[in-house]
């Protein structure tokens, strides 16, 4: 047993599977409102969810957005009050002024996706304390169980979760490979669109052992 490497499972959309992941010690948990994702939900759902958060060592919970309306998202966010708020950088609608508001407020958790290599932490957002690495598709907003060349980040040195295409049989390669804070999955732990409980056990499983 050695690093301690943070876990986040994003795209909850059923209570049986927060409350494993709160069972098992995940760090994160992201609830996705998307317009652009099949893990999208509503603020009903996200009540629904919520309702166990005052258990002791709730993971910390992260709202997703992609191409939501501005009002959109300050509404769900004074709501709920999540600890963190991902926003993917490029998304058209994201305003300057409402990423650096959420920056200075220490809510913002950048999604930054990966298309060459990096040469310097100074193009990773250097004001958010934490960032998400993850791969490009088109449209979305991330959780594409695609991965992006690893080698593209070697030189990272900045605190970031690795997302795109981890799954429990390469996340021990993955952190290994390139030592970050964590690992940030969503369809690496799916079965057939849904959430797999055996995977959630294997991942968390995979990164505690290593």
């Amino acid at each position: 047993m050695g690093t301690k490497f943070q876990i986040k499972i994003c795209g909850i959309k059923d209570l049986p599977t927060l409350e494993l992941c709160q069972e098992l010690g995940v760090d994160f948990v992201g609830l996705n409102f998307s317009p652009r994702s099949p893990r999208k939900i509503d603020e009903r759902v996200a009540d629904e969810l919520l309702s166990i958060r005052h258990k002791p060592g709730f993971p910390k919970v992260v709202f997703l957005f992609f191409e939501n309306a501005t009002n959109e998202i300050l509404q769900i966010t004074k709501q709920f009050s999540p600890d963190l708020i991902q926003l993917i950088r490029g998304d058209q609608f994201v305003s300057t002024e409402l990423w650096d508001s959420l920056t200075i407020q220490k809510q913002l958790l950048p999604a930054i996706r990966i298309q060459s290599p990096i040469v310097s932490d100074e193009e990773l957002e250097p004001r958010s304390p934490l960032v998400i690495l993850d791969s490009f598709q088109k449209g979305l907003g991330g959780g594409s169980g695609h991965t992006f060349p690893w080698e593209y980040v070697t030189n990272v040195k900045r605190p970031y979760l690795l997302a795109g295409g981890i799954t429990p049989e390469n996340v021990q390669l993955a952190l290994k490979s390139l030592k970050p804070t964590g690992i940030d999955v969503a369809s690496g732990v799916e079965t057939e669109g849904k959430k797999d409980p055996n995977k959630i056990k294997e991942l968390v499983h995979n990164v505690r052992n290593l």
